[in-house]
């Protein structure tokens, strides 16, 4: 019984593997990938965010500049085509998950 839950396994992770919604975040990881400056202005906005995040989970004091300087890098990310088209692939791939776990769960005769 086993190996045929694992098959299904398999022909589903396939379809998702074939599914336009995975094509377009990958399209849409490669574009912000070949975007001067976007890949790495991400990953500077994803450090500073930690980083704040981590000083008021510590209940340290967070600086006007440093909250200016997150501003500032998340209006150069959403004013970014490839980082709109990136976060709208996320979504859609994201609520594809949420489908199969809900069909999942289902077919479990869970609620």
């Amino acid at each position: 019984m086993s190996a045929a839950i694992v098959e299904l396994a398999k022909r589903l992770g396939k379809a998702i593997g074939e599914s336009k919604v995975l094509a377009d975040l990958k399209a849409a990881e490669q574009a912000l990938h070949n975007e001067p400056g976007t890949e790495d202005m991400l990953r500077q906005f994803q450090t500073h965010s930690t980083k704040l995040a981590e000083l008021e989970e510590q209940n340290k004091p967070v600086e006007v500049e440093d909250k200016h300087k997150l501003q500032e890098l998340h209006g150069k990310l959403v004013a970014s085509a490839a980082f709109k088209k990136l976060t709208s692939a996320q979504v859609e791939y994201t609520d594809l998950m949420r489908q199969v776990n809900e069909a999942i769960h289902e077919g479990m005769g869970e609620e």
